[in-house]
Parts: C-alpha cells; structure tokens; sequence
C-alpha cells in the first residue's frame, strides 16, 4: 500500500507542477484613478464632455477628435483617463493604443484608466480618438454621445478634454450601426479620411473646436471595475497552399479559417486600385479603399471560425491579416483529469467556453447575441470560481475573480423600471417579452447574495439593496387571494409552462429564493426590519404553496394554479398569446419535473414530504433525453443533495448520453441545447462546475470569510480523478485512486484554510480511513465522517474494515 501511495504522489506532484498553489485575496484590487486621486479625477471627467457645437446626432455619428501637445521630457509614467458615449477607439501618436469603455447603463457610467507612457515622446504629442455614437443594440442604449478625458504625465494633469480639442466628421466611417450582437463599421470609404487625424504633423487648422456639454446627462462616473480586456493574435489557416501576399481580383475572396470558434477583430493591411470595394464577413463592412497600401481594423469583434474577404469591384493585393482576440484576462488554471477520457474533454471545452464568452461582460453567446443576461450565471460565474483566475501583468493571479460578476449584479441594478422591477438584461433598449423576466429577477437577487459570501463586499450590497428591495415588493405586491405569487413561469424553453402567466410552483419556489437570500443581506448590512420583513414572507409563501400546490395523490407539486381568465388566454405579446399548454383541472395544472425540482432547491418542501418528491424527481430524470440544457443542471444538484453512489453515477450518466457532440464539436465551445440554437453559449459550460466541485469535491458551503472549504468526492464509476480547483483561497489539487477496495488520496490547499474532509457515506458506516500516516478523530455529519483538517498536503486512505 505504501508503495503505491508514493507513486500516486508522484503523479499528483507530475499533476501541480505547472500551477502555483497560493492564497490570494478573496476582496479583488479593483481598478484605481491616476494621480489626482479618484474624487478629484471624477469630478474632472464628469466637468470635461465636449462634443461639436451643431452636429447633428444622427444614427450611428461617428466623430473623430485631436489633441496635440507638448512633452518637455519623456515621462516615466503617464495615464489617460477616458470615457466616451457609445464607444471610442485611441490612438496616441498615430499608434492604436485601446478601445472602450465597456458596456454600461447611461446612468452608471465607468471611464477607462489607460497607462500611455510608452506612447508618449519627448517633444510633440498628438491624442487621437474616435467616437461612435447614438447607437441601440444588445450591448449599447440610445443616448447623447460625448467624450470627456483626462492625461495626467508623471503625477500632474496635462489636459482634459475642453474647447482646445478639435473635431471632424472626415474620417472613414461613413455609416456605424449596431446590431444586436455588434458595432458594424458597416460602410468605411478611406478616400474620405483627413490625414491629419492620426498624424502628429498633421494640418488640422480647419477643424473646428469642441464645446462643452453638461456631464449632468450620464450618472456619476466611476472608474473601471474590471481589468481592461486582453488583446492577442488568434492563429488562422489560409486554403491550400495559399499564402500571402494575395491578389484578388473583381469577384474574388479569400476565407480565413480558425481551428475553433474565437471572440476577435480582424485587420487587414492592402494595397488597392482607387475605389476598389471589398465586403468583410462575419463583420458586416462594405470597405472603399484609397489608391495605394492601407491598413483597417474592424470596430468590433465577433465569435467567428472563419472570415472572409471579398472584392465587389476593383482588384487588391492583401499583404497583411491579424486576427485578434479581445476577451477578459481570464487564464484557465484549474485541471480535470480521470479515468474517463470523454470527461476530461467536456471539462476542458466547458472552462474554455467560460474564456470565450468572457468578455466586459458574461455574455450569453459568441455567435449570436453577445448580451448581458442575468442568467448568465448559472453557470458563467460558477465555472469561474472554479476554473479560471484573472491574470493582469504585475498582478497577483485574482482566482475565482468575482469581478466580471460584480458588474453584471450592479448594471443589473441600474436598470431598476418605474414598476419595481429589473430588466433580464443590461446596457439594452429592448423591451420585449425578454425585457421582464420574473425568473431571471430571482436569479439576479439569489446572485448578490452568492457574489457577497464569495468576497465580503458590504459596498455592493448596499449600493443594489434599493433595487433589491423594489424588485421583491413588486413580486409580493401580486400576490393572490391564496397568497402566492401571480406571474410568467421559468423561461426557459422546454419547461411546459414557460412564458405562461399563473400562480406557478416554478416561479413561486424562485421568489422563495430570492426572499431567503435578500433576508440573508439584509443582516448582512444591518437592515433588520427587512431581514424580518424577508424571512416572513418566505414562509408565508412556504406555506401558500404546501397549502395550494402540493398534489398529495401524486406525492409533489401541482405545476400551477390559474383561474378562469388564465385558462383561455394569457400573456398576449409579440410571440403570444400563450395558452396554459397542460390540461387545467380544478384550476391546477399536473406535476412536472420543473415544478419539483424547484419547490426543492427553494427549501419550500417540507422534511415529511421530502422523500416523496425526490423519488417523483427520480423517476421523471431517468426519461431525461436531450432537449434544453440548463434543466439538467438543476437535476443534477439535487442528485448530488442525495449523496448516494447511484445518484452520482447518474449524473456522469447524464453527462456522457447528452454532451456527445459539443465535446465532437470543432467550435470547441458549449451549446445552448442539444440541438439547434447558439453553437457558443453560456448553457452548456456547467458540467466544469459540476465535475470540479462535485466530483473532484472542492468545494465552499460557507461564506469565504468563514477560511473554510469541504473536500467531499463524489467518484461515480471512476477510478481515479485529479485536478486542481481554483477558488477563492487560491488553487487547491486533490487527487483521488481507488485500488481494490481503498481508494487513495491527496490533498493540497493554501496554508490557513480550513478543510472539512468528508468520507463517502460506505466508508463512513463501515470503512476506516487514514490520513498522513495516522488515524484521526472523526464526526458524523448528514451520513457522512467528517475530519477538520489544516490546509497543507495530506495524503491517505479510506476504504473497507479488513481491505489491504
């Protein structure tokens, strides 16, 4: 046996090797102004907008402005604080340097803090920018475009933005649009463009200057949350054995392929015919070129596999393609690596696709929309706190880094509606049937409370508890006559009630949720008066739903209640009207799976009726075949909560009958379902979650500031599974082998956390355990032996009385 446990050890050190195990803290530096201080530079930028006096703010303007200045030296630090309505593109001294900001609701608007010292030069200094304005889309809300800025060079302001800036509509965007996934430069014509824009040297005497506009028209600015996203070239493939550089002529192209789908903008250099025109696809731009060589980058990005260039008229020799990613700093540092090939796979596709549908925000997909939905997470956050950590240059790694989060609790916040309730999405003008989500509102205030346990921070808590507090008013405002909750059903798309106004278990059993998380907050920041106000209505919507939804015939829970004018017709809107699809008897629609799983997630069944509804849940998951995603994540934690050897090898059984093709996928990306919709989406990334907390074990029940962790293997029919878990200690690896009837472990957790070590429940009945050469003291614990340990490595043991 000891021979054996030091080879193990030695794969488990093989398996560390690359990765440093270290405590970083669970409150994440976030960005910081320059050297005037962040009071006094958001009040500078806040005074400084400028825009053209007289410009008319048509759709999709798009302005370009100068600033030239002198340096009496070269600097060793300087910083340019910046922030513009829709979206800006910089350059200093004609070298592209960043573009932004990120998403944001006008009335909570962030700058960007860019270091530019390396830009800078001794002598002259040109700041060129461009600004596209006036747009609506999935990530951009109407509103006045303007510009304002800051350059502060080694600790003193240069400039701002004021009347000394100078503008021009002569630059080569001709006509910006949004879609509803993406800025389109969708019609550029370079024999437009004045030259002096970008040139240092250049004459721009006939500009005209900037005015002043009130910063009263956005909210408060704040500076950047998250860190300003990382850019870097994506490998690509010509055909055969084409190589660059290439001739089109007239109805020629030339496609680009990737090795998988990516998040990237694409540059092009050339050298044209005067007017030859060209199409650039998936971008969406009718380019014109100028005679000569020529270099254009698209505005956005876009989740691709391939592009293509194509000329329309003319001819042009390509002689230069980049394609860059521009995604959020994440870099993968958790591992998963078992007995079973095909999940080592589906771990490694579902923590990638979290990468690529990282970007200012959790977006929902690559390929389609790229919006910020607050059911995002699930599962976005949720595989980040696991997988991955935020790597910013000279930097500490920021593991499980909550900040991406941070920001879709917070814009989610500001998008507060006169009724009281939050919009399903951020940073939009859609108002649709998917502008009001009663599911995803739930999802949203079950997230603060998810967000705070993670990292402490009070700020935020009190900062969205307003919206917090009127969107769970507005649910408790409509309760019926039986008390609960009249509303739409869970949207998502193979619950049989979706989209169905009604007094539902789903729904009822979200808002029981979110009352208990809000009640748990509100302690947090000391409002007792709420914490009461919360903790009452949970159980009195406990109790509406035991009294008026539990179906005792069937051993669970009716899916819904309706009264006369619900059966016939409901919800009218643009995809309406929608009838209550289920047969309606005395008022009460039958059980779904959907209504069960929910009513016991919530905490809403009782202990006496808890094991009828598992076993309904039981038996309605093993018809589970296909369809839509996200319901097998909430299946699969209740069949983690049985904590029995059948329950975990179900959910691998799951894994394997289901994600099949993803995994095959050349896209290299999760799905929205199982067939048809987006092909890299959100959706299909939990199993990364799943497979690291659950079967690998790692995991945190209590808040960070408890310093505590569980280590509890859920193996299935593995034989072995190893792997490091980011969280937000730092990186923890553990390692587990099971050899006759012991099974072998390792361990290893920053210094100073606090391990709660959990024996499989056999084990636990009948089996002895060992742990760094001794025996140690153990509790029961929920049918389970339980040991506190310190952090460090450990190594052991556990199986049968009387094994090897």
């Amino acid at each position: 046996m000891l021979r054996r446990l030091a080879a193990f050890a030695c794969l488990f050190v093989a398996l560390g090797s690359r990765l440093q195990v270290g405590a970083a803290p669970p409150g994440v530096a976030l960005a910081r102004g320059g050297p005037l201080g962040a009071d006094r530079l958001r009040e500078m930028l806040q005074a400084s907008f400028i825009w053209p006096n007289g410009l008319v703010d048509r759709p999709g303007v798009a302005v370009g402005f100068r600033r030239a200045f002198d340096l009496g030296a070269l600097p060793a630090t300087a910083s340019l604080s910046i922030f513009a309505d829709a979206r800006y593109v910089l350059w200093v001294n004609g070298v592209y340097v960043e573009r932004g900001p990120g998403r944001f609701q006008p009335n909570g608007p962030e700058y960007d803090v860019i270091p530019v010292e390396r830009f800078l030069v001794k002598g002259h200094n040109l700041i060129s920018v461009l600004v596209v304005g006036n747009l609506s889309g999935g990530k951009v809300m109407l509103h006045r475009p303007g510009l304002t800025a800051v350059l502060e060079v080694g600790g003193k302001t240069v400039l701002a933005t004021d009347e000394r800036w100078r503008w021009t509509e002569a630059t080569r965007y001709r006509s910006v649009s949004a879609s509803w996934a993406n800025l389109v430069d969708a019609r550029v014509d370079c024999r437009k463009e004045d030259d002096a824009w970008l040139r240092p040297d250049g004459d721009d005497s006939r500009w005209a200057p900037c005015t002043r506009i009130s910063g009263k028209d956005w909210g408060p600015l704040s500076a950047r949350n998250i860190p300003l996203l990382r850019e870097r070239d994506i490998a690509y493939h010509l055909p055969g054995s084409c190589r660059l550089p290439v001739s089109l002529a007239e109805g020629k192209a030339l496609t680009l392929t990737t090795e998988r789908i990516v998040q990237a903008y694409l540059e092009v250099a050339l050298d044209a015919r005067d007017g030859t025109e060209l199409v650039i696809e998936p971008f969406g731009v009718h380019y014109t070129a100028r005679a000569g060589k020529q270099t254009h980058f698209t505005l956005d990005s876009a989740g691709l596999s391939q592009a293509t260039i194509r000329v329309i008229s003319g001819s042009a020799t390509l002689t230069g393609i980049r394609l860059v990613e521009r995604l959020y700093p994440f870099d993968c540092v958790g591992e998963f690596d078992s007995s079973d090939g095909f999940l080592n796979r589906l771990w490694r596709m579902c923590s990638r696709s979290c990468q690529v549908l990282s970007e200012d925000a959790y977006v929902d997909c690559a390929d389609r929309e790229r919006v910020e939905w607050m059911d995002n997470d699930p599962p976005a956050y949720e595989v980040t706190r696991v997988a991955l950590a935020g790597v910013v240059p000279g930097e500490a790694p920021a593991y499980s880094d909550p900040r991406l989060y941070r920001e879709l609790l917070r814009r989610t916040a500001l998008t507060l509606q006169p009724e009281g309730w939050v919009k399903a999405h951020t940073s939009s003008d859609r108002y649709d049937i998917h502008a009001k989500m009663e599911d995803r509102a739930c999802d949203w205030v079950c997230g603060v409370r998810k967000y705070y346990e993670a990292t402490g921070d009070v700020a935020l808590v009190k900062e969205v508890w307003p919206a917090v507090v009127s969107q769970l008013e507005y649910f408790l405002c409509r309760r019926s006559p039986r008390g609960l909750v009249r509303g739409r059903d869970w949207a998502v798309w193979d619950n049989p009630l979706r989209y169905v106004t009604g007094e539902t278990t789903a729904l009822n059993a979200f808002v029981v949720s979110s009352l208990h998380d809000a009640a748990a907050l509100a302690g947090a920041i000391e409002d007792d008066a709420r914490a009461r106000e919360f903790r009452a209505a949970e159980l009195e919507l406990k109790t509406a739903i035991n009294a008026t939804l539990w179906d005792s015939r069937t051993g669970g829970y009716f899916s819904g209640y309706f009264d006369d004018h619900d059966e016939h017709l409901d919800n009218v809107s643009t995809r309406g009207p929608f009838h209550v699809p289920l047969p309606v008897v005395d008022h009460r629609t039958p059980p779904t799976l959907h209504s069960n799983v929910f009513a016991l997630l919530s905490g809403t069944v009782p202990e006496e009726r808890r094991h009828q509804v598992e076993s309904a849940v039981e038996q309605a998951q093993r018809s589970l075949s296909g369809g839509q995603v996200m319901i097998y994540y909430y299946v699969s934690r209740i069949l983690y909560s049985r904590d029995t050897p059948d329950a975990d090898l179900r959910v691998l059984e799951l894994l394997r009958a289901n994600w099949g093709p993803m995994v095959d996928s050349p896209l290299d990306c999760s799905w929205e379902s199982f067939s048809g919709g987006s092909k890299a989406h959100t959706y299909g990334m939990f199993p990364a979650y799943l497979l690291s907390t659950y079967v690998l074990g790692v995991r945190r029940d209590a808040p960070t500031a408890s310093g505590e962790l569980v280590i509890e293997p859920h193996l299935g029919d593995l034989s072995r599974a190893s792997g490091t878990v980011s969280t937000e200690f730092g990186l923890v690896r553990v390692a587990w082998k099971k050899v006759g009837d012991k099974t072998l472990f390792l361990v290893s957790a920053p210094e100073g956390v606090h391990l709660r070590f959990r024996l499989p429940p056999a084990t636990s009945v009948l089996g002895e355990a060992e742990c760094d050469g001794r025996k140690i003291a153990w509790v029961s614990v929920a049918g389970r032996r339980e040991a506190r340990i310190s952090g460090g490595y450990h190594e052991g043991w556990f199986g049968a009385k009387g094994g090897e």
